[in-house]
C-alpha cells in the first residue's frame, strides 16, 4: 500500500528517506515546528494540513491495488484518517476462511509494513502520531491504528 507516494499530497512534499522533508522545512521555516520538529503551532499545521486533504480529495476516490480504493484522506497534525472499501469480488470468502481476526491482522500488518509511507515527515515521527484506517468490505468494517511507535521510527 503505497498509499501517500500515490496521493503525493498535493504539492509533492513527501520524501522517502526520515531525514527533513521539503515540507518539514517549510514547516520549520513558518515556525510551525521548532528544529527538532516538534510542533509549536498546531492550529496553523492542522489549518495548512486541512487545505493539503482538500486539495488531495480532488484525486479520490483511488485505487491503490487490486483490492483496495481509498474515498477519504484527512491529515491533521496528530493523524491521517483513511477510509475505503475492499472492492475484491470474492472477499467475502476469504473473510469467511480467514475469520476477522486474521483478516485484521493482514490489515495491520500491511500498514506497519508502509510505515516509511505513513510517517515520511519528521513531524509524523517527532511527535504523537497515528494513521487510522477504516476499510469496508461487503460485509464488515475493519478499523485499525498505527502509531509511529509501532513503527519503532527515529
Amino acid at each position: 500500500m503505497k498509499l501517500l507516494s500515490v496521493l503525493g499530497l498535493g504539492l509533492g512534499l513527501l520524501t522517502t528517506n526520515v531525514n527533513a522533508s521539503e515540507f518539514d522545512q517549510y514547516l520549520h521555516k513558518k515556525g510551525i515546528l521548532d528544529s527538532s520538529f516538534k510542533i509549536k503551532k498546531k492550529a496553523e499545521l492542522n489549518e495548512l494540513l486541512t487545505v493539503l486533504s482538500a486539495e488531495d480529495s480532488r484525486t479520490l476516490p483511488l485505487q491503490i491495488d487490486q483490492n483496495t480504493v481509498i474515498e477519504q484522506l484527512q491529515l491533521s497534525a496528530n493523524k491521517t484518517t483513511l477510509k475505503g472499501m475492499i472492492t475484491t469480488p470474492d472477499f467475502s470468502q476469504f473473510e469467511k476462511d480467514l475469520g476477522r481476526k486474521e483478516v485484521m491482522k493482514v490489515i495491520r500488518n500491511n500498514l506497519l509494513n508502509n510505515c516509511e509511507i505513513f510517517f515520511e515527515h519528521r513531524y509524523q515521527i517527532e511527535n504523537p502520531y497515528k494513521v487510522e484506517l477504516t476499510l469496508n468490505s461487503q460485509t464488515q468494517t475493519y478499523k485499525t491504528a498505527i502509531s509511529q511507535k509501532d513503527c519503532k521510527l527515529k
